[in-house]
């Protein structure tokens, strides 16, 4: 019976995984990196909650503000202040006066037990402009920060009370006072809230700079381990079990399975710190804790007819980040391949590390410009699509069947890219040459005459 070009590869497979995942500092890595992203998922939302406590735990102290009216405004309205700081001044109360503000500091300073948290507001109009200045008494409890915080607060009464006094119905007010929100929409296209803004411009981000510095990482381990294990007594033993094509093969599939499974066990152990943190966060720092981003989650859930979270969009675009990743190892043990040489492998590794970077900027950049037909040529061509594809697909940016279709499209360019890895492996093996130009030449004549191996 004939055996098929890949055949053995999975001998192969199991020898280098057994023989990566037994290094001591390949499980002290794992292991340390894995516990510092549960515990960074951790802090994260407790720090997150100790800033929401803090915020909503800000009250300020001012009881009694003496207001100096010389603005000339018919209508200086402090019921809106109330309304919109209840909970941060509970026990603040205006009162009118036409004392003067020394007057005034005279009286707080024979009485300071008693009006030790009063201020002096005085609000006048200075040719085509208002002023308010908060005056804070001498010995008072209170201090320049809480003067400034109550001025900052003071605008809206201000704004508000200046457009009353224009005279204007308050029909008008209201819509002259109502925002402007400016969105751009193609035909057919429905409105996005702000969550699935955010998602889309967040998610895919994240997935490409994953995806990003996994390359840059995985792709010289690849390359050293093809090249080392070319020039050793170990691939005499290593070809007997195999074909150069299972033997490349099961490398590079062996090296890319032990990088996944290192990701996904940080990717489990950060989003089970996440979940632990954010219930650590309710239970122990702020009760009322929000967390921003579970509340997105909720909201794309709710849009209809978006596929972003969904149980077929999180397995697909696991699946795709797997296969783009998969495609760059093949990539990168292609490269190495051309290395007869360790001392050879800087060098030619140089050009994996540019195509990466060459396709990291082009994903980046180029969806910026917002033009259909320049999304789907990065979305077909592999060095781009194997970027983009797993966090469009997760973020709904790709639907489902849509997203099918372009991983069809990197599965089949990654399989040919297999078999191309495969030959310039295989030649190198029995040819021993590192110029390219023959290596080339060698390639066209096994393809012409066939391979006896």
């Amino acid at each position: 019976m004939k055996e098929s070009m890949f055949s053995g590869w999975k001998d192969v497979f199991l020898f280098t995984f057994r023989q990566a995942s037994i290094i001591k500092r390949f499980r002290i890595v794992t292991v340390g990196i894995a516990l510092l992203l549960l515990i960074a998922g951790i802090i994260i939302n407790c720090m997150i909650a100790l800033s929401q406590k803090k915020d909503d735990t800000v009250i300020s102290s001012i009881r009694q503000v003496y207001v100096i009216d010389e603005s000339g405004l018919d209508v200086l309205s402090f019921d809106i202040f109330f309304n919109e700081y209840q909970e941060k001044y509970p026990d603040i109360s205006f009162v009118d006066t036409e004392k003067s503000a020394e007057e005034i500091l005279a009286e707080l300073g024979e009485a300071k037990e008693e009006s030790s948290n009063d201020i002096i507001l005085q609000i006048k109009r200075e040719n085509d402009k208002y002023t308010v200045q908060i005056v804070i008494p001498y010995d008072s409890e209170l201090g320049k920060k809480d003067g400034g915080l109550f001025a900052e607060d003071l605008e809206l009464v201000m704004q508000q009370s200046k457009l009353l006094s224009s005279g204007i119905p308050m029909e008008k007010l209201v819509l002259a006072m109502s925002g402007v929100s400016v969105t751009q929409l193609d035909a057919g296209e429905s409105q996005k809230s702000v969550g699935e803004e955010l998602v889309i411009m967040i998610v895919p981000l994240i997935f490409i700079m994953l995806l990003y510095f996994m390359n840059l990482v995985y792709g010289q381990s690849i390359g050293n381990i093809v090249v080392v294990e070319k020039s050793s007594k170990l691939m005499e033993m290593l070809l007997t079990l195999t074909r150069p094509y299972g033997l490349i093969l099961g490398k590079i599939l062996a090296m890319a399975v032990i990088a996944m499974i290192q990701m996904i066990v940080w990717i489990v152990c950060f989003v089970g710190g996440f979940f632990i943190g954010n219930g650590a966060a309710v239970e122990f720092i702020y009760a009322d804790y929000n967390n921003i981003i579970l509340e997105i989650f909720q909201i794309l859930q709710g849009q209809e007819g978006s596929t972003a979270f969904s149980v077929g969009a999180v397995i697909l675009s696991l699946f795709t980040l797997c296969l783009a990743f998969l495609f760059f190892c093949v990539l990168a043990g292609l490269v190495a391949s051309f290395a007869s040489k360790g001392e050879q492998l800087a060098q030619t590794m140089g050009f994996y590390q540019i195509i990466i970077v060459a396709s990291f900027f082009a994903s980046y950049m180029l969806p910026m410009q917002g033009k259909e037909w320049v999304n789907v040529i990065l979305h077909i061509v592999p060095f781009t699509s194997a970027f983009l594809l797993p966090g469009d697909i997760l973020a709904g940016i790709v639907k489902v069947p849509q997203g099918i279709l372009y991983t069809i499209i990197l599965l089949i360019f990654t399989l040919l890219l297999v078999t191309v890895t495969g030959k310039v492996y295989k030649n190198q093996l029995f040819y021993q040459g590192s110029d390219y130009k023959t290596i080339l030449k060698g390639l066209r004549k096994r393809g012409k005459y066939g391979s006896t191996h």
